[in-house]
């Protein structure tokens, strides 16, 4: 009876079930799992007001709320609106959330606010929803069903959905047009699609099957070679992984996107060839052989320096790179006697690098084709410490510390902790291997999620695959490049070189250090003030008054490295908080972000708000430019490069004519430019105008075509590969000389060349020609001839006789600020002993300078003969205190001096913006930025700025007819003193 009586009641149950149809809901299960209990403060109130796109209320729509804790989504609330179209949620933890309104034929709405204690009010409008229909096929038109379908619109947050029978998917309440769809199905390539508007037809998309790759791996007698592994990199598969060859030696990886891919195997001591870019194409199998050769095992040694006593470093990372760059590097750690061996490898060129803590990178060691035996000295890093207050002398507790600059081979430095920590656990987990490629049919994953980056004393497997057992990770230790609560810090180990901290916390102004020089091992103290700073607000708007919606304003600190970007709201205006007492602002139009229009230079006073209005000029029409050649036809790819010598209109682009010769520079009639014009055949053309009228037009002529030779020792040698250097109006020509140390110069403009010659066993020598001449017949520019040169080795010490390290060497004139990266021929740093060995010094009583920023310049008049070096030279720096340093994120990379009270650019470093610019050795800088310069001090300060801002500089130059007067625009670039 008990068990017919709950049939019943089940049978009742069952039969009474009806489906509840929620009018204007028709949602998934809820994306989100509920918030956590332990989020505790939920005290936050919110209220949702929907309306129609008439701000009419919007009733009987539904509102959902998602919190966002630990980077993840959860769900806090769902609610239903009244004929009012309010709804209220209570209890809302603190902190980001979504809030999503949907309606019956409407198109989604959502919106991501911050909520705190109390109340909180929000609007959200329903627009009419629009339906887009996808239908997704294959190359053969087949349907494919279970395709995954992305709709990016306006709104934040995508739609999703699947295809199911017939390859077909429908979005019906999507916002407006038009629409970014992106479209994935296992076993075919992704394909998206842009600018989507939806209309009476599905959108059809075909997607293109992925290609496959059967590797096939023999020993050197041909015969498969069963278990070996095989690593498998490239277009759709990294980082590398691995798998194994079956019984049959073979491996099949599907599931690829077209493309190349590098592909290696090794089994035991023996490893192939990588073979490099196999191209795999779509829907098609590749099938490559590789072949197994006995490789090459080398062992590293690891030391503190390259003495050669130098202890070893025990536990030091190792990375072994085949061929300068490959997707399959070796890595393992150093044991107790500062040695691994590493391998197989086959033979040919590698390098090894290594790191340590305690120490820093340095440049990759080579190796040899065929080596075994390899040593990589360390360099030891230094310390910078140093403390943090406000403006009123108060400690800065958690600042954080960022140091950059060059180190002593030029190279730049930009160093966090975050970044280290960073390097450290990818090489942790490097220690590994390539991940498992899982045979699916498809493209291998991973197995199990993903695994965070390990910290310092994460337990590490103490054994790889292709290297000896390697010591456990050891933990970096020291300090948090944070500052405590005394305002001290302590930042090491950093790479020995000149260098500025950026220091960093949100109530404050980013502030930068004075620059100080680190020597390895060694030690330097700053002090860095932060100020509050001012609240910036602004409004951009057009010559009458409109707003300007969207308009892009970059701020800059005149001094220091503080870059912000914002974007106007619809009303024009904008903000920016913690703002330095002087700052540059850069506005560029919404329809052209990347082009600036207007230079504004504001003063914010500290702790107070200051509002600006910047209206932007009107448009300047249009000027077109026409170019033919000497015979009256049009010339089509000619590239324009168009400066402005304008100071407040920094126009800079590249144009290229078409086939009629004309090319179109907008917003641009009216302003001063200087357009160089180039061409392959054709002479380099140099124009510039006072003022651009609407028409430009150029003619270009055949380029002229010059030959000279380059010799030593008086003419009786021909000197091969000799690099010679061609310095013209149009810009900076490279070549070498052949093997009868001859050169060719081609598409050369009549007038002024000046050939600057270089040889590694000859001094450097220079000469200043005029190029005349025939198109049909070459210019003979002559024989220039470079004398014997010796070699001068000595050591720079300071007053207390103590070594320097890293100060410059040069003959007579040591740069005082270069461009980031190597140095320029004929200058060399000492070492950590203050050791140089300086080459190319020509023959005689030569003037050897030595220069560093904090102790001055020194040198010795040193007697050089060819062919011998001259040694037990000693430089003493003076001590003398550093000239003040103009404050900026850039300059430019220019020695500077003083003849006949003129600044003068005594230097100017190969590869810098100033080069590139045309400024040349002994031009006369008459004004900067259209201001009369009248000391190296003043020069300097009007050179150094914001890394935005370009600099105009007036010249004059020295010529055979006289001094020549032009006018230049330079980029500011990072550079080092």
């Amino acid at each position: 009876m008990i068990v017919r009586l709950a049939a019943l009641i089940c049978l009742l149950v069952v039969t009474t079930l009806q489906d509840v149809i929620l009018i204007g809901l028709p949602l998934a299960p809820l994306p989100a799992p509920p918030l956590p209990e332990e989020v505790s403060l939920r005290d936050a109130h919110l209220i949702v007001t929907v309306n129609d796109e008439q701000g009419r209320p919007e009733a009987d729509t539904s509102v959902r709320v998602f919190a966002i804790h630990d980077d993840r989504a959860w769900f806090v609330g769902e609610q239903r609106a009244g004929s009012d179209g309010v709804t209220h949620f209570s209890g809302l933890p603190r902190g980001e959330v979504w809030v999503m309104a949907y309606g019956t034929a409407r198109a989604r709405a959502s919106s991501r606010l911050m909520l705190d204690a109390g109340p909180r009010a929000i609007d959200l409008t329903l627009s009419p929803g629009k339906v887009l229909d996808v239908l997704v096929v294959d190359e053969s038109d087949r349907p494919i069903d279970e395709a995954e379908i992305t709709v990016t619109t306006a709104e934040p947050l995508p739609f999703v959905a699947l295809t199911r029978e017939g390859g077909r998917a429908r979005f019906d309440r999507l916002g407006p047009a038009p629409y970014v769809v992106r479209a994935t199905a296992p076993g075919f390539e992704e394909t998206t699609r842009t600018g989507i508007m939806p209309g009476p037809f599905p959108l059809r998309i075909k997607l293109d099957r992925l290609g496959s790759l059967t590797v096939r791996v023999v020993d050197g007698s041909g015969q498969p070679a069963e278990g070996a592994e095989v690593l498998a990199a490239g277009t759709a598969l990294w980082p590398a992984r691995r798998t194994s060859t079956d019984a049959a030696g073979e491996v099949h990886i599907a599931g690829l996107r077209t493309g190349v891919y590098d592909l290696k195997a090794h089994r035991g001591d023996e490893v192939s060839p990588t073979a490099f870019a196999v191209p795999v194409e779509q829907g098609h199998g590749k099938v490559v052989e590789l072949v197994l050769t006995k490789g090459r095992r080398v062992r590293i040694l690891v030391t503190d320096g390259d003495a050669p006593n130098a202890p070893p470093v025990k536990g030091a990372s190792v990375v072994l790179v085949e061929n300068g760059l490959s997707a399959f590097p070796l890595h393992g750690r150093t044991g107790d006697d500062g040695s691994l061996s590493l391998g197989p490898l086959t033979d040919g060129p590698a390098s090894v690098s290594a790191w340590a803590p305690g120490f820093v990178q340095r440049s990759a060691v080579s190796l040899g084709d065929t080596a075994t035996e390899v040593r990589v000295p360390l360099l030891r890093g230094a310390a910078l410490v140093g403390e943090v207050v406000d403006d009123r002398g108060y400690p800065v507790a958690g600042a954080t510390i960022e140091v950059i600059g060059a180190d002593q081979d030029g190279m730049p430095i930009d160093e966090t902790m975050a970044m280290t920590e960073f390097r450290e656990g990818h090489f942790a987990r490097s220690l590994l291997g390539p991940a498992p490629l899982i045979p699916v049919g498809e493209l291998g994953v991973m197995a199990g999620p993903i695994p965070d980056i390990p910290r310092g004393d994460s337990p590490i497997p103490v054994s790889v695959g292709v290297g000896d057992p390697v010591a456990p990770p050891v933990n970096r230790g020291g300090e948090p490049w944070v500052t405590r609560r005394d305002g001290a810090f302590r930042a090491e180990p950093v790479t020995p070189g000149r260098v500025q901290a950026i220091v960093r916390h949100p109530d404050h102004v980013e502030a930068i250090s004075e620059a100080v020089t680190l020597r390895p091992g060694g030690e330097a103290r700053i002090r860095i003030v932060l100020r509050q700073g001012g609240l910036l607000e602004g409004r951009v708007l057009e010559e009458d008054r409109a707003p300007v919606a969207g308009a892009r304003i970059e701020l800059a600190a005149t001094q220091g490295a503080l870059e912000r970007v914002a974007y106007a709201k619809d009303d024009g205006t904008f903000a920016f908080a913690a703002v330095p007492d002087e700052v540059l602002l850069s506005v560029a139009r919404p329809d052209s972000p990347g082009d600036v229009v207007v230079r504004v230079v504001v003063a914010v006073p500290d702790r107070a708000r200051k509002q600006v209005e910047i209206l932007l000029p009107r448009r300047r029409e249009a000027v077109s430019i026409h170019v033919d050649d000497d015979r009256g036809y049009p010339l089509d790819r000619v590239e324009v490069r168009v400066i402005s010598l304008d100071v407040a209109v920094p126009l800079r682009r590249t144009l290229f004519t078409d086939d009629d010769g004309n090319a179109a520079l907008p917003d641009a009639e009216g302003l001063p430019l200087r357009l160089t014009l180039l061409r392959p055949g054709s002479a380099p053309l140099v124009e510039s105008t006072a003022g651009a009228r609407k028409e430009l037009r150029f003619v270009m002529h055949r380029g002229l075509r010059a030959t000279g030779e380059v010799t030593g020792g008086g003419g009786r040698e021909r000197l091969e590969g000799a690099e010679v250097t061609a310095y013209t109006a149009a810009g900076v020509r490279r070549t070498r000389t052949d093997d009868q140390g001859a050169y060719t110069l081609t598409d050369l403009a009549p007038g002024r060349l000046r050939i600057v010659a270089r040889h590694d066993e000859y001094a450097q020598a220079e000469a200043l020609l005029s190029v005349e001449g025939d198109p049909d017949r070459p210019a003979d520019l002559g024989a220039l001839d470079l004398v014997a040169a010796g070699e001068v080795e000595g050591e720079v010490v300071d007053p207390e006789d103590e070594p320097v390290a890293g100060a410059r060497v040069a003959r007579e004139r040591v740069p005082s600020y270069l461009p980031l990266g190597s140095l320029p021929p004929g200058v060399v740093t000492t070492d950590r002993n203050g050791r140089f060995t300086l080459k190319g010094v020509p023959e005689g009583n030569t003037l050897v300078e030595a220069y560093t920023a904090e102790l001055g310049r020194g040198d010795e008049l040193v007697p050089v003969r060819a062919g011998q070096t001259t040694t037990r030279v000693k430089i003493i720096l003076p001590g003398d205190p550093p000239r003040p340093e103009a404050k900026g994120a850039g300059s430019v990379a220019l020695t500077l001096g003083t003849a006949r009270g003129a600044v003068v650019a005594l230097l100017v470093p190969p590869g810098g913006e100033a080069e590139l610019a045309g400024i040349e050795p002994g031009d006369r800088l008459v004004a900067v930025n259209g201001r009369e310069v009248r000391s190296i001090d003043e020069a300097r300060r009007r050179l150094t700025g914001p890394l935005s801002e370009d600099v105009v500089i007036q010249i004059d130059r020295e010529g055979a007819g006289g001094a020549t007067r032009w006018m230049t625009r330079v980029r500011r670039e990072r550079v080092r003193r």
